[in-house]
């Protein structure tokens, strides 16, 4: 669903800085030390990076996305660090918006990727990222952010996948276009075998040998809920998610779409390989993303989020 009334554009004065300051606030419920200020928005865009605001005429700002320019590869690009609606305006199409506008933004500069971080255990913001925008991950940072003062994350880890969006593939341009990627017809391998215990869904420990065209990495569909309802079964689900994502990326998979579990109430991420050249290290999984927390056996072994797109937070 979109909102023909939601117009975006640059950010123009003073007056939408300190909106998206305020907006930063009620979205995130962070403590002033941990929000972008004004000034600091100000002095990104100055120097060249991207402020986007969504605004309706009666209710004025109601969302905005944020990036600076940064490197990597040895050629620069765009860094999306927020991306915020607010709680009314989600699932109105107001992001997938200000998404598109940042695209086009990219590229009349010259810029040919977007990078942003997201939290994997959000099933809104992946489906958002990866089929709906075509973006991929093939990197997982463990923890980046650490401890923060955001209610959203619940006291947990702030482990984050990194998404690559290449404005110019032929897939992103499909999406631009407004047609649906055809849905890969491959066999898929399911990394973890999940299961309701007593309401809530509980996983076994991921697989980490396999060879395989697509893979299946099962998640809650509603992490929020479940971080409420049991916070022990919450952090073993990040470590299980975290081991899964990082045997896989080890083994030249990418992930590429969210899409609903056949069967399950939680939602599967869908990995397929983009380089045949696995890690030497892959066979006795260990991977070039190392987990910060021991490994232990999950709770489902022994007994049988729009949210706001804002990867740093």
């Amino acid at each position: 669903m979109t909102e023909p009334d939601v117009a975006v554009r640059a950010v123009r004065g003073r007056a939408d800085y300190d909106a998206c300051v305020s907006l930063q606030r009620e979205v995130w419920g962070l403590s002033d030390l941990e929000i972008t200020s004004a000034i600091q928005l100000i002095a990104t865009v100055h120097a060249g990076g991207l402020l986007l605001v969504a605004e309706t005429a009666r209710e004025g700002l109601v969302g905005f996305s944020y990036g600076f320019a940064a490197w990597s590869d040895g050629a620069a690009h765009l860094h999306s660090d927020m991306l915020a609606v607010l709680p009314a305006w989600r699932e109105r199409g107001v992001g997938l918006r200000l998404k598109w506008a940042q695209r086009e933004a990219a590229l009349a500069r010259g810029l040919a990727l977007v990078t942003w971080t997201f939290d994997p255990m959000r099933a809104k913001n992946a489906r958002l990222n990866l089929r709906h925008l075509g973006a991929v991950a093939r990197e997982l940072l463990p923890d980046l952010y650490g401890h923060t003062s955001s209610a959203l994350h619940h006291g947990l880890p702030t482990d984050r996948l990194l998404a690559r969006w290449e404005l110019a593939s032929p897939r992103v341009k499909r999406l631009a276009a407004g047609k649906a990627g055809a849905p890969s017809s491959s066999r898929s391998l399911r990394i973890n075998d999940v299961r309701l215990h007593g309401g809530l869904l509980v996983s076994s420990e991921p697989r980490v040998e396999f060879d395989a065209p697509r893979l299946l990495l099962e998640i809650p569909a509603d992490w929020d809920a479940l971080c409420l309802e049991d916070a022990g079964l919450a952090r073993e689900w990040q470590g299980i998610v975290r081991r899964a994502f990082a045997a896989a990326f080890a083994r030249g998979y990418a992930a590429v779409d969210l899409a609903a579990a056949p069967d399950a109430p939680g939602a599967c991420y869908v990995l397929e390989r983009v380089t045949r050249r696995p890690s030497r290290r892959a066979g006795r999984g260990r991977t070039t993303t190392r987990s910060r927390t021991p490994r232990r056996a999950s709770r489902a072994g022994r007994r049988d989020t729009t949210r706001a797109g804002r990867g740093r937070r």
